[in-house]
């Protein structure tokens, strides 16, 4: 990547963070005005289309200014753009979508130069660093690495200074200007949890200590499931900012490569990218929560038997037995059809109140009944037809679940009115929807109860007939 595609230096102070929003906002504030001023003269239509087409403008320009800023309001821009289609203008959540893609890298220079103050001069000899990087995100970069002495081929996560200090005063700034604007609510206790439970899970994506820690422990528990590669660290060049891990060679999930694989093939790593899912869930109660594209990779084998690559293990959740009983629970309803059971679970998990009407408890077994569509029986009339191959196999490719799932989410949100979930669920439901695009990206084919029954409903308890 040539250097006129790289962005030079962070602005990791706190000062040059604070005032690149504080002119943003007042350029965007005086655009805003200007508008308003020729809006008087206009009609109603036209004073609608020239507010939508400087709001499309002003987030754009915000996407922008969080991608060169990077660090934790980069990573919020893009974590409002999961959850934003419920209650962000249309315009903004579009422009926010743009920063889940490929991050532009910090130049060279920089990262060597915060190699060289992270690494013992003696450490940083050991290494011969390659100064393309492998893959830029919003609070670090990967570059590949080879230890001169043995001819492994390691991966350096760089942490991007400063950081780790401005994540609770970047949520602080964001928060304020999107309330400036309107886009969220000034005061609410929804939004409050939202951004606490960002902010906390930022905090440990910037731990790379307890990153590692969470990458050792899942290499243990995989250890004897060679369809899942989880990669090796190195102690010796891992610290609180930086973390080697094995170089593990393969392919992006929406490769060319993986494409072109067989649709048994493809169907096996879906199976098992459901399995692992399940496992985290339900089995070992540790979660990784951020379903990105460039978090897995698959590596192909002659035989057939591929696997599925597990790089990055920062943002881990751990669920309490108390809320994976009550969370199977739900599942088991919806599976079963048993509408006491969900709303049981509803009310224990803190989705449903005890003062709910009737119509709320039965919009929210609606919904949970839709969401499990995959995991049920072919046969099961909560199955359309048309999504389940001759084989009984549910064809995650062709499905619209989500889009159905939003538009009577969105009816079952404003019946609550917009009611905080419980913060557990908040990125489970994250991790449900990148697990449902990566099954569809795969194009995979399989009986999804069999799985769900293996993984969950039989080992805690029997089978409801």
């Amino acid at each position: 990547m040539s250097e006129e595609h790289t962005i030079k230096k962070i602005k990791s102070g706190l000062f040059d963070r604070g005032f690149s929003l504080t002119k943003f906002a007042l350029q965007s504030g005086a655009s805003i005005a200007k508008t308003g001023i020729r809006g008087a003269f206009s009609g109603a239509d036209a004073r609608e289309a020239q507010f939508k087409s400087l709001l499309e403008g002003q987030a754009k320009l915000l996407a922008q200014e969080l991608g060169h800023l990077k660090g934790s309001l980069m990573k919020v821009g893009q974590m409002l753009a999961l959850y934003g289609e419920h209650f962000l203008p249309e315009e903004v959540a579009n422009a926010l979508k743009s920063l889940h893609e490929q991050s532009i890298p910090v130049a060279w220079k920089e990262i060597d130069r915060l190699l060289r103050t992270r690494l013992t001069a003696e450490l940083y000899a050991e290494l011969e660093v390659d100064p393309k990087p492998l893959a830029a995100a919003s609070m670090g970069q990967v570059h590949r690495a080879t230890i001169r002495s043995t001819g492994e081929m390691i991966c350096l996560k760089i942490q991007y200074p400063g950081v780790d200090a401005a994540v609770d005063t970047d949520i602080k700034a964001l928060r304020s200007l999107l309330s400036m604007f309107r886009f969220i609510p000034t005061h609410s206790q929804g939004y409050d949890q939202l951004f606490q439970e960002i902010r906390e899970m930022l905090h440990q994506e910037l731990d790379y200590k307890q990153e590692k820690a969470f990458t050792e422990e899942a290499l243990q528990l995989l250890a004897a499931m060679p369809v899942y590669l989880v990669p090796q660290v190195y102690p010796r060049y891992s610290n609180q900012t930086l973390l080697a891990t094995s170089f593990e060679q393969g392919v992006g999930l929406d490769s060319p490569e993986v494409r072109a694989l067989s649709l048994e093939r493809r169907s096996r790593l879906g199976e098992a990218f459901s399995r692992l899912f399940l496992k985290e869930l339900f089995e070992f109660r540790m979660m990784q929560t951020d379903p990105h594209f460039g978090n897995y990779k698959v590596r192909l084998q002659d035989d057939g038997e591929d696997q599925l690559i597990l790089l990055d293990w920062g943002a881990v959740r751990r669920f309490t037995p108390e809320f994976i009983a009550q969370y199977q629970t739900m599942v088991l309803g919806a599976f079963h059809g048993r509408e006491d059971l969900v709303i049981t679970a509803g009310l224990q998990l803190g989705l449903l109140r005890a003062d709910d009407t009737p119509e709320m408890r039965a919009s929210f077994v609606e919904l949970t009944s839709m969401v499990i569509e995959p995991w049920l029986p072919p046969r099961d009339p909560r199955v359309p037809a048309r999504l389940v191959d001759g084989q009984g196999r549910y064809k995650w490719a062709e499905s619209d679940l989500p889009s159905r799932v939003t538009t009577m989410a969105t009816r079952y949100a404003l019946s609550f009115k917009m009611r905080p979930p419980p913060r557990e669920i908040l990125f489970l439901d994250r991790k449900i929807g990148g697990v449902f695009i990566i099954l569809k990206i795969l194009n995979a084919r399989f009986e999804g109860h069999k799985i769900l029954i293996d993984e969950s409903l039989s080992k805690w308890g029997p089978v409801l007939p």
